[in-house]
């Protein structure tokens, strides 16, 4: 009997034990990639400012439907440019229309399709996406300007420094002929 009630104790010791304990990390509803804008604009195939006009929702044998938002593109900044483009969107994802957000978004494929794949979908993230609302996006949009202006200037250094070489070229090869 003594001992059934020492075992009692050590079974609710360690079991208070383990609720006192807390781990230093949570991942719930944490997001594994990164979520800053410059990293979001390089792993997305598409971003673009637009307007929600339309939300729809199909049943495709889930328990939860397959939901589309139809945006007018007013700014395209980087991948094809549309002037309408529907997209699918995760669970949870709300985007009244007549609002305006900064979309991030890209290529479904038959690895990262949301419900059923259909070729040349594009989709969003909701939770760790990036997309937003344009309101709340000025440090995303400095942050994708900066990113793309320092692309340029590295194209442009790429271009006269063969532009260079090819002057270079061409007048050692003058010299040689005369």
């Amino acid at each position: 009997m003594m001992l059934i009630k020492i075992f009692g104790i050590f079974v609710m010791l360690i079991f208070f034990t383990l609720l006192i304990i807390s781990p230093n990390k949570s991942y719930a509803w944490s997001c594994a990639n990164s979520s800053e804008p410059k990293e979001l604009f390089k792993r997305h195939d598409s971003v673009f400012i637009g307007k929600a006009i339309k939300t729809s929702f199909e049943n495709v044998g889930h328990l939860n439907p397959k939901s589309r938002v139809t945006f007018e593109v007013t700014s395209t900044l980087k991948g094809n440019s549309y002037d309408i483009v529907t997209v699918v969107t995760a669970v949870g994802g709300e985007f009244p229309e007549g609002k305006e957000y900064l979309v991030y978004a890209y290529k479904t494929t038959k690895d990262n399709y949301l419900y059923k794949f259909e070729e040349g979908e594009l989709a969003i993230d909701t939770v760790c996406g990036g997309t937003k609302e344009l309101s709340v996006a000025k440090n995303d949009l400095l942050q994708i300007d900066e990113l793309k202006t320092s692309n340029k200037v590295f194209v442009y250094l790429i271009i006269a420094m063969i532009s260079l070489l090819v002057i270079v070229s061409l007048i050692i090869i003058l010299k040689r002929n005369r």
